[in-house]
């Protein structure tokens, strides 16, 4: 797996009610699959598509930051 970092950490709540810096693409499909909010959602599909294809450099970092970031949104709302 590559080393990809993000320009910009993405913060996000992860299910335990912590506040975490996810800083690339690898970190962050560790934390979709292990520590996310909610257990299903179009973007968290996405967002673990997009990432996983960003470390087998199939698609940019950025590309994977923007899929993750909807995916954190997608799990703000629906915990509200």
């Amino acid at each position: 797996m590559s080393a990809l970092a993000w320009e910009a950490p993405v913060s996000v709540i992860v299910s335990s009610g912590k506040q975490k810096a996810v800083k690339g693409p690898a970190e962050a499909v560790g934390c979709l699959e292990r520590e996310w909010p909610i257990a299903d959602g179009v973007f968290l599909r996405e967002a673990k598509k997009v990432c996983s294809a960003a470390l087998e450099h199939e698609c940019t970092a950025s590309e994977a930051r923007d899929a993750f970031e909807m995916a954190s949104l997608e799990a703000l709302l629906a915990r509200r």
